[in-house]
C-alpha cells in the first residue's frame, strides 16, 4: 500500500543540493501511498528523514516499521528509524559493529529480526564490496560482523543484499560470479549450514547492463 524509494531530483523540501562531482541532485528519500488502483505523485519524506546530504533507501523491515536509510557521511554509514503512529523517529547511526569509516550501503532484517545482513567494504574481505551478517545477543546488542563467505562474495563487487521472509533465501546483486555483464541478481539458499552456489536470476531480470536493489513482496 505504500512504497519509499530513492530519487534525484529538486525536493519541495528545499533542501535539494547539486553534487559537484556530477551535476545532479543528491539523493533524497520520496514515499508514496496506492490509492484508488495507481500511485499518486510521490512525496519528499521531508524531516528527519531527508537532510542537506545522500539520503537514500537502504532497507526496510518486513512489517514496514523500521525504515534502513544509507547517508553519505563517515564514508556512507547506515541509519534507521521507526514508524510511531505517523510520524517517522529521527534516524540514529546504527552500532559501530555494523558501521566502519568505509562504506556500508544496504541491510536487510532476517525474518526473526535477530540477524541483520548488510553490505560494506572493510578491510578483510573477499574484494571491494561485500556481504556480511550480524546476529543479536542476548543483550539485545548487535555482534560482530561476520563475512558471508567465499561462496557468496566476490573479488568483485556484492550490493542489493534482501533477504526472504523463509530466513534462508538470499537474493543480492554482484559483478563476479557469471554475470551477463555489469551488476547481475542472483538468488543463495542456507542449508545444512552452506549457501548454495549462487543461482544467476537471467533475462529478463538481468541484462547486459547494471541489475541491482532487486525487491520482492
Amino acid at each position: 500500500s505504500e512504497m519509499i524509494f530513492t530519487a534525484r531530483r529538486p525536493s519541495p523540501t528545499g533542501k535539494s543540493k547539486i553534487d559537484p562531482d556530477d551535476g545532479e541532485y543528491l539523493e533524497d528519500l520520496f514515499i508514496s501511498y496506492y490509492k484508488n488502483g495507481g500511485w499518486p505523485q510521490a512525496l519528499d519524506m521531508g524531516d528527519p528523514i531527508n537532510t542537506d546530504e545522500n539520503d537514500a533507501t537502504a532497507g526496510i523491515s518486513a512489517d514496514g516499521q523500521t525504515l534502513y536509510i544509507y547517508r553519505g557521511n563517515n564514508g556512507g554509514d547506515l541509519y534507521e528509524t521507526h514508524l510511531k503512529g505517523i510520524n517517522w523517529t529521527k534516524p540514529e547511526q546504527m552500532s559501530n559493529k555494523i558501521n566502519t569509516s568505509y562504506h556500508e550501503t544496504t541491510v536487510s532484517l532476517g525474518p526473526d529480526e535477530k540477524v541483520l545482513y548488510f553490505v560494506s567494504s572493510r578491510p578483510g574481505g573477499f574484494g571491494d564490496r561485500d556481504i556480511y551478517k550480524t546476529v543479536l545477543d542476548a543483550k539485545g546488542k548487535w555482534g560482530d560482523a561476520q563475512n558471508l563467505g567465499a561462496v557468496i562474495n566476490t573479488q568483485y563487487g556484492e550490493e542489493g543484499v534482501s533477504i526472504q521472509a523463509d530466513g534462508k533465501t538470499l537474493y543480492f546483486s554482484s559483478e563476479g560470479h557469471n554475470t551477463m555483464g555489469g551488476y547481475d541478481i542472483f538468488k543463495s539458499v542456507y542449508d545444512n549450514g552452506h549457501w548454495s552456489i549462487p543461482e544467476n536470476l537471467g533475462y529478463p531480470v538481468n541484462t547486459p547492463e547494471d541489475d541491482v536493489f532487486f525487491c520482492i513482496s
